[in-house]
């Protein structure tokens, strides 16, 4: 199939005026041009750019409009070159960044349309979609924190933009602020209600922010519209899980994948489910479906590496950590609990490795402090073990008077 452009590049495309170019033949030729795009004839004015581009061959304007007709037109691999070399020609022309940006994402290449979609915002900052398309680019690439700041703006040019607010929300949920999460998303929710994309973010984060009630009803209502939508069933019983209803929480993972049973993440959520419910080879198996269906399951090698050391034997249950560090090498829990395996394994100078990265990672947890002083303790390292106890005794009151703060918060 063809690549499609996104809406509004043929607005975006007639924002550029027609200066003068020292040549009346040209600019005739530019104003029919423009005239039959406007009428919808991408064909008829892709004909008279190209003869224009023949009388300016160094116009990056013109290049610019060729390469949108040829996209309009679904030449996708013409298009590319056309919007190359308008920004050799000038790189300062935001429209050429901005398509060049949004053909090399068309091809999967965040890493060359990112600069492209930055340039342009850059040099046109009041247009909405070149905020937009650039935050929606750093959302998709994990670049919350930066994401922040091109949707706030997007926002302030069109505050009536319902998915402007929803990716808002999501740059904010991702960068730690839940408060301002909630808020974009209600926003998005407000402007439109059929919006459950935006619906079910904000039910996810009112879940885990202790307001599961109200993230319910969000995802019933996402049922109410559209009585298939499975991850609104997988919602509910995660915020049956947070209850701790851990049957009906099953029943509602059961139900999803009666419906596609090829979802990973039901497959996953039923197995902490069943975990929790002490099933415990019920539970294996259904975390082993999920990774088969998602390798990329992080959690699902966390969970499982969890399952084998409540079983015993540690080295796998380090191996299950290994896995899911190999997929996302943050994960503090994950080398905590691998460190923890290798040390009831014997394996302490692993261990010790292990727990300083998880250290790394989560400063402020006292768990890898205290278990580390054991190991340290163990090893013969008694100064060593008496500093890491205490830091994990400053972690410890650190995370106390945070608590406490927080529990004065409440009415």
């Amino acid at each position: 199939m063809a690549a499609r452009f996104p809406k509004g590049w043929l607005a975006l495309a007639g924002l550029a005026a027609f200066p003068l170019l020292g040549q009346e033949s040209v600019r005739q030729i530019e104003a029919r041009a423009a005239e039959l795009k406007a009428r919808g004839d991408a064909a008829g004015s892709l004909a008279l750019w190209e003869k224009a581009a023949a009388l300016d061959p160094q116009s990056a304007r013109i290049q610019d409009e060729i390469g949108f007709l040829l996209a309009v037109l679904q030449r996708p691999a013409e298009a590319l070159g056309h919007f190359e070399r308008a920004v050799a020609l000038d790189a300062h022309l935001a429209a050429a960044q901005y398509h060049l940006g949004v053909a090399y994402w068309l091809q999967q290449d965040p890493a060359r349309a990112i600069p492209h979609l930055q340039s342009a915002a850059a040099l046109a900052p009041r247009e909405f979609d070149y905020r937009f398309h650039f935050g929606h680019a750093l959302n998709e690439t994990g670049q919350y924190a930066t994401a922040v700041a091109e949707f706030e703006a997007a926002t302030a040019i069109r505050p009536a933009h319902a998915e402007a607010w929803n990716q808002l929300g999501l740059a904010r949920q991702h960068s730690g602020d839940t408060a301002g999460a909630l808020a974009a998303y209600r926003r998005a929710v407000s402007l439109d209600p059929a919006n459950l994309d935006a619906r079910n973010n904000l039910g996810f984060v009112l879940v885990n922010s202790g307001h599961a009630g109200e993230g319910v009803a969000q995802f019933r209502k996402i049922l109410e519209i559209d009585p298939g939508n499975n991850m609104a069933r997988v919602n509910i019983g995660f915020a049956d899980l947070q209850k701790a209803d851990l049957d009906a929480a099953e029943a509602q993972f059961r139900e999803a994948l009666r419906r596609d049973p090829n979802l990973a993440i039901a497959h996953y959520d039923l197995g902490v489910a069943l975990k929790q419910k002490d099933q415990l080879d019920a539970a294996r198996a259904e975390l082993e479906r999920a990774l088969a269906l998602d390798p990329q399951l992080a959690e699902g090698h966390y969970t499982l590496g969890i399952l084998e050391w409540q079983s015993g034997d540690f080295r796998k249950a380090a191996e299950e950590m290994q896995a899911a560090i190999a997929l996302r090498p943050d994960y503090a829990e994950a080398w905590f609990m691998m460190g923890t395996a290798l040390k009831q394994a014997g394996e302490l100078d692993r261990a010790e490795a292990a727990l300083r990265s998880a250290i790394r990672f989560a400063p402020d947890d006292p768990g890898p402090y205290n278990t580390l002083g054991q190991l340290l303790r163990q090893k013969g390292d008694i100064a060593g073990s008496q500093a890491a106890f205490a830091e994990g005794s400053r972690a410890k009151r650190a995370k106390e008077a945070e608590l406490g703060r927080m529990l004065q918060k409440k009415p």
